[in-house]
C-alpha cells in the first residue's frame, strides 16, 4: 500500500477532499465518535493520504508513526489502522470530520500506543456503507 500513498502538503489540500465528499455520504454525529471493523478488501482499497505538514509531521513522530494518514474511501474520510496485537488482524476505521481532524490534541489522543485510542470505541452496531 505504501507505494500509493499521496502526500498532501498543506490544510488546503485536505480542506479540498473534505469538500468533495457529497452531502448524503455525511453520518449522524455518534457514527464520528466510534470505529468499526472493516474487511480487509474494502481496507486495501482505500486511497491513503500522508499529512505532510506541521502539527501532523510532529504528531506522526510523538505516536511512532511512519507518517500522520487519512484514508478515503468512495463516500469519506477515516483515520483506519491495522490491528494486529495478540490475536488475528482486525481492521479499523472511524469516520472523521474537519473539525476533529483539525483538533491536534484529538488527533494524538486517538493515535497513542499505536492507535489504542482508536480501538477502544469498537461499535459492533454499526452497519453504514464505508
Amino acid at each position: 500500500m505504501n507505494e500509493n500513498i499521496i502526500r498532501l502538503n498543506n490544510i488546503h489540500e485536505v480542506i479540498a477532499l473534505f469538500d468533495a465528499i457529497a452531502l448524503e455520504a455525511n453520518l449522524p454525529a455518534m457514527c464520528y465518535e466510534k470505529t468499526r471493523y472493516i474487511p480487509w478488501s474494502v481496507f486495501k482499497d482505500m486511497q491513503v493520504y500522508a499529512l505532510d505538514f506541521e502539527p501532523y509531521l510532529s504528531i506522526g513522530q510523538r505516536c511512532n508513526m511512519h507518517y500522520f494518514g487519512i484514508m478515503q474511501s468512495k463516500r469519506r474520510l477515516y483515520l483506519a489502522h491495522c490491528n494486529d496485537a495478540g490475536h488475528a488482524p482486525r481492521w479499523e476505521a472511524r469516520p472523521i470530520t474537519l473539525a476533529q481532524l483539525m483538533d491536534g490534541e484529538l488527533m494524538e489522543y486517538l493515535h497513542k500506543n499505536h492507535a489504542y485510542n482508536l480501538g477502544l470505541k469498537i461499535s459492533f452496531d454499526l452497519d453504514y456503507a464505508i
